[in-house]
């Protein structure tokens, strides 16, 4: 199989990948004001994971997310073939025992990286 074939059918699971992606629903227990980036990162990752069967390589939060219904945080996320998306994380619900739930929609692919 010659590399440009290669890289259509690669481009071509990826795409799958970015429309299974679109949205999911994750929540966390807070019990502050604001959600720490690595909570946010571990929450979502376990989300996507459940929510496509795989899971993803990496997914990297600028900072931590006031726990405000409406907030949104833009972290990056790193899929199994090296493909970068924008994910955002927008928080849809806090109740009052700081049970936090967010809504997460990832973005079109941004950079193709693969490792072969």
């Amino acid at each position: 199989m010659n590399s440009s074939l290669r890289r259509i059918l690669a481009l071509s699971a990826v795409a799958a990948a970015a429309v299974a992606l679109t949205a999911c629903e994750g929540e966390v227990n807070i019990g502050e004001e604001t959600i720490s980036a690595s909570e946010l990162e571990k929450q979502s990752s376990a989300s996507l994971t459940q929510e496509i069967g795989q899971e993803p390589a990496a997914i990297s939060c600028p900072e931590d997310l006031k726990a405000e219904v409406g907030e949104t945080e833009v972290c990056s996320l790193e899929d199994q073939q090296g493909g970068t998306y924008d994910m955002t994380i927008t928080i849809t619900s806090v109740d009052d025992e700081g049970n936090a739930e967010f809504d997460i929609q990832v973005g079109d692919l941004k950079t193709l990286n693969p490792s072969s």
